[in-house]
């Protein structure tokens, strides 16, 4: 595909950093093939000569980080704009009444769902369809919606598809933990380690953080000597704690090693030192059960057969096509999917490795989502 470098296309974020993997890794990476690509944030790395560009904007607050994301983006003068978050949108129209700027909305969250969480069971109906009210009325103004799944898009258009809305998977790159990186000085003891069971993600209740904890102490009445590792970033303090507690009550310090959060290009330097990935959320959380995570994938591509829970996307994904197993949210449940995963013989668990990373090189990658995002861009910004 040719490159017009007279297309200029601006990314504008208020909330993930300028390396974000999808925004920059993908998107970014995958535009550049056809014009001139700024991604601009309030966080993330900088960098002014290399096609994607990254540039970050200070900001004392939300609504300060519009107003320099807008200042930034006018100056490009970009002919399309792919906004991240219903705020940023507001960035977009500016840019479209007074630049004639072509505005693109990515959705890649449920973002009525995750503010409606914030409020309590009596509020949350209301503050969940005020939101969500909110956000339908705002992309219907923009000129093309992107979203990473049907359900996500279904919940943003309504029973009646839009004809300027398309899925965009946010699927790995092929081969994405082929290659040699610096590994970080705070975890080069843990990277001469071997894990049988890795958990990367939040950790939070609804991740299923103690549900976890009281899985591997079940798991260790069959298998004493299991190493698991968990890397994450904990969002509440007394959850926090409570994890700790529950470490000693379970007495799990001698299997369990916990490694703060690491870039999202550093993770597979701890996905080859794992036999097993773990994926665990509530599933009465609508929002987490109807989302395939980027984070299954990577644990995939790195041929790390899956325990999860049964859903209706994981039990398709990874029941249909033996890459795993899904159980139920408990933690005998829990504990026996993995001991069954962990007792596979080498030749069994050789097949299933395989397995894993050859659906994501086949079919769930973004290689195979590239072309329809060029096309769609293209179309909104032909050449000049």
């Amino acid at each position: 595909m040719q490159k017009d470098s007279n297309v200029k296309i601006c990314i504008v974020s208020n909330s993930h950093p300028t390396n974000d993997v999808r925004l920059y890794y993908k998107i970014a990476k995958s535009l550049a093939k056809i014009g001139e690509v700024y991604l601009i944030s309030t966080a993330g790395l900088t960098n002014k000569d290399q096609n994607p560009r990254q540039c970050v904007v200070s900001s004392e607050s939300k609504w300060v980080a519009l107003y320099q994301l807008y200042l930034k983006a006018s100056k490009i003068r970009p002919d399309v704009v792919i906004c991240v978050e219903p705020l940023t949108l507001f960035v977009g129209f500016a840019l479209r009444r007074f630049q004639r700027t072509k505005i693109v909305f990515d959705v890649h969250e449920f973002f009525a769902d995750a503010y409606a969480e914030r409020f309590t069971p009596v509020l949350r109906y209301l503050a969940y369809r005020s939101y969500l009210s909110a956000e339908r009325w705002l992309a219907r103004r923009v000129d093309y919606v992107f979203g990473v799944n049907h359900l996500i898009l279904k919940q943003l258009t309504g029973s009646k598809p839009w004809s300027n809305a398309h899925v965009l998977p946010n699927y790995p790159v092929k081969n994405v933990w082929d290659y040699n990186c610096e590994i970080p000085h705070s975890i080069h003891p843990i990277c001469e380690m071997e894990f049988d069971l890795i958990y990367i993600g939040g950790l939070t209740v609804d991740r299923g953080i103690f549900v976890i904890l009281e899985s591997i102490a079940l798991l260790r009445k069959v298998h004493p000597y299991v190493k698991v590792l968990i890397v994450g970033r904990f969002h509440n303090e007394d959850v926090e704690k409570t994890f700790y507690a529950k470490i000693n009550t379970l007495n799990l310090n001698s299997v369990l090693y916990y490694q703060a959060w690491l870039p999202a290009e550093k993770i597979g330097v701890l996905l080859k030192r794992a036999k097993l990935g773990l994926w665990i959320f509530n599933p009465a959380n609508k929002r987490m059960a109807n989302a395939l995570p980027l984070k299954v994938l990577e644990y995939l591509s790195a041929g790390l057969p899956l325990i999860t829970i049964k859903t209706e996307i994981m039990n398709a994904l990874i029941k249909a096509n033996h890459l795993g197993i899904c159980t139920d949210y408990q933690p005998q449940k829990l504990a026996t999917a993995i001991a069954s995963l962990l007792e596979l013989s080498e030749p069994d668990y050789d097949v299933m490795s395989r397995a894993c990373s050859h659906i994501v090189e086949e079919k769930y990658n973004w290689e195979a989502m590239e072309p329809e995002l060029l096309r769609i861009i293209q179309t909104l910004a032909p050449g000049k």
